[in-house]
């Protein structure tokens, strides 16, 4: 993500109408900036397209031909398939 991005991302929190009547602190933009900035640099999943995800998939168990995941009741479960192929085009 590009600095100028994070600044307008940051600077909109002065355009919510809870928010309009105060005066914009452009340090504090700048400080939320810095933290939008950090947070969408960093290799995160939660926000991927389907493609994305699919694709770290295929990855991650083409490495070793073990798929590790846990269910959301908090199972562990692994799975051996060595014959995943990408149906990538």
């Amino acid at each position: 993500m590009s600095k100028q991005l994070a600044r307008e991302t940051a600077a909109q929190a002065w355009c919510k109408p809870q928010t309009e009547n105060i005066e914009m602190n452009a340090i504090l933009c700048e400080a939320f900036a810095e933290i939008i900035e950090e947070i969408w640099s960093q290799p995160l999943l939660g926000n991927a397209t389907t493609r994305q995800l699919i694709d770290e998939i295929t990855a991650r168990i083409s490495m070793d031909g073990m798929l590790d995941y846990r269910t959301i009741d908090g199972e562990t479960y692994k799975k051996t398939n060595t014959n995943i192929k990408s149906r990538r085009k």
